[in-house]
């Protein structure tokens, strides 16, 4: 690291990218010799701050939070801005950058003119990252709407739970970043050139671009929920419809059986004479079929069974063109 520290040549500047904390006696030595106070030092170890954007002299040090594929938490990354130099710190490599470095290695645009513009590029990149992981949550929205629409299951409720919490995530990532790339806008921030204004001022648009879609699919998942609830009821519903069709079909047919299993003296020729007719079982099975038959022609007359629709049996049918 030590060779980092040799200073930058006439009209050139600097990019130092460290990844990893283990070397924090090295760390806190290269932040000094690029003229870091101690509370700027010591807050570039703290890995769960909330994106700020605090001037340190001559220094602008900002924080921002990068997004963490497939889990529920974000990286910090610390970018200093020096006159000639651009530092910036993380705990874990993540591909966020490899697009600004690739600019770098080109040897064209803006990007090798000033470290101001590489400052603004990197924020830029960070904030940027955002937008490939809420397109994967739109995709998981969508998918979890055809599942709940299709097949509702306990499964997709748990689902939706990660997904609202993943974008409450988001939400605590983005939202701050907005007021630390607001700052860097100010005009009393003579760090940033303001030829660099309308690009920073992108970058916010694009901050909140991101929010917009955050809390537009944070509303779309409590959707999911409302939706997800009323298909269980309407669920449950179909089954108790079930259910009850076939106890009211069982209730004539109870009512017969009951009827013929009364214990009456046979002295009187009134009471029950079918018990004495050769064909008396015959006769009171075929009430049971007949009754049966009665209550399921009823349901499909309503429209309840056999898929058909609701509508006036007595209504003509459209006349072919």
């Amino acid at each position: 690291m030590q060779d980092r520290l040799l200073p930058a040549q006439v009209g050139q500047f600097r990019w130092i990218d460290i990844v990893g904390l283990e070397n924090d006696a090295e760390i806190s030595k290269l932040a000094q010799d690029l003229g870091l106070s101690d509370l700027s030092i010591a807050d570039l170890f703290h890995l769960d701050q909330r994106p700020h954007t605090d001037i340190d002299g001559d220094l602008v040090q900002t924080v921002l939070r990068m997004p963490v594929r497939n889990q529920p938490f974000t990286d910090q990354i610390t970018l200093v801005l020096g006159q000639d130099f651009v530092l910036t710190l993380r705990e874990q490599r993540r591909d966020c950058l490899d697009g600004v470095r690739k600019r770098l290695a080109g040897g064209k645009g803006r990007i090798r003119n000033s470290s101001e513009y590489l400052f603004y590029s990197l924020c830029d990149a960070v904030v940027e990252s955002f937008f490939p992981v809420l397109e994967e949550q739109g995709d998981l929205i969508e998918a979890l709407e055809e599942r709940i629409l299709h097949n509702p299951s306990d499964g997709a409720m748990r689902n939706i739970h990660m997904l609202k919490r993943d974008l409450l995530v988001l939400r605590h990532a983005i939202w701050p970043m907005r007021d630390a790339l607001a700052i860097l806008q100010r005009d009393d921030t003579p760090q940033i050139n303001t030829d660099l204004l309308p690009y920073l001022r992108d970058c916010s648009d694009h901050a909140f671009q991101l929010l917009d879609m955050v809390e537009v699919y944070r509303e779309t998942a409590q959707g999911l929920v409302d939706l997800q609830l009323s298909s269980l009821s309407n669920r449950m519903n179909e089954v108790m419809k079930v259910l009850t069709m076939i106890a009211t079909i069982f209730i004539p047919m109870t009512f017969i059986a009951g009827l013929y299993g009364m214990n009456f003296d046979r002295a009187s020729p009134y009471n029950l004479p079918e018990l004495g007719w050769r064909f008396g079982y015959l006769y009171a099975i075929g009430l049971m079929v007949i009754s049966a038959a009665v209550m399921l022609f009823t349901f499909w007359r309503l429209g309840w069974i056999f898929g058909r629709s609701g509508a006036d049996p007595n209504a003509a049918p459209p006349d072919a063109d």
